[in-house]
């Protein structure tokens, strides 16, 4: 019997890690000596894992895919893009592990990083093509002035978030446009709040020279 594949590309992803999750245990690639309850393994456990067994895998999407999709939403406002661009960020993922397990860098932020570079691209893309709104570059009220500024400056404005680091961009797009508190921005990041404040107050007067001229 054929499996029925979703049409849709953007459950694609989705379905594979069910699919991976639910095949029997002969079927998978397994390290000797992995402990049956993935669940509860770090993120960095898994990373390891995840070279040699899919269901690490499977772990690691199930656990932070809401997050990134959540979080390119807040970029984008089109929940396709931004579930093509969640989806993106795990595929290249697959092709990351050794060296994320290698270098203990931590998953989340990077994570976040990928998906910010994707959901630009997809931003310069749509201002090319003319679908670009204001509203979609900025989160507040601003005037009529203010307003054909950055229209006329969204690429600059979009190459300058672009160089902030990926930590940086992290907590500025979940401080500004998720709306999130410190502390929970901090919580998302598994950091201290003093750190996240640190990064923020960094990537303001990075920002303000970056485009003092507009």
């Amino acid at each position: 019997m054929l499996i029925a594949w979703p049409s849709s590309r953007c459950a694609v992803g989705r379905f594979i890690a069910v699919l991976l999750c639910a095949l029997p245990v002969h079927m998978l690639v397994v390290e000797v000596g992995v402990e049956p309850n993935l669940e509860e393994k770090s993120d960095q456990q898994l990373l390891i894992l995840a070279r040699e067994d899919s269901r690490a895998f499977a772990v690691l999407y199930g656990r932070h895919h809401h997050h990134i999709y959540s979080y390119a939403l807040g970029i984008l406002h089109d929940r396709d893009l931004a579930e093509d661009v969640a989806e993106e960020t795990f595929a290249r993922l697959t092709s990351h592990l050794g060296w994320l397990a290698s270098t203990h860098r931590p998953l989340l932020p990077w994570l976040y990083c990928v998906a910010r570079n994707r959901a630009m691209d997809e931003l310069r893309r749509r201002k090319r093509e003319g679908l670009l709104g204001v509203t979609d570059i900025a989160c507040s009220d601003p005037d009529d002035d203010t307003v054909k500024n950055i229209e006329a400056h969204s690429p600059e404005i979009l190459n300058a978030i672009s160089s902030l680091s990926p930590f940086e961009c992290a907590c500025v797009t979940l401080r500004h446009v998720q709306r999130m508190a410190t502390k929970d921005v901090a919580r998302e990041l598994g950091c201290h709040p003093r750190k996240v404040t640190a990064a923020l107050n960094h990537a303001y007067g990075f920002l303000r020279r970056k485009l003092s001229d507009i």
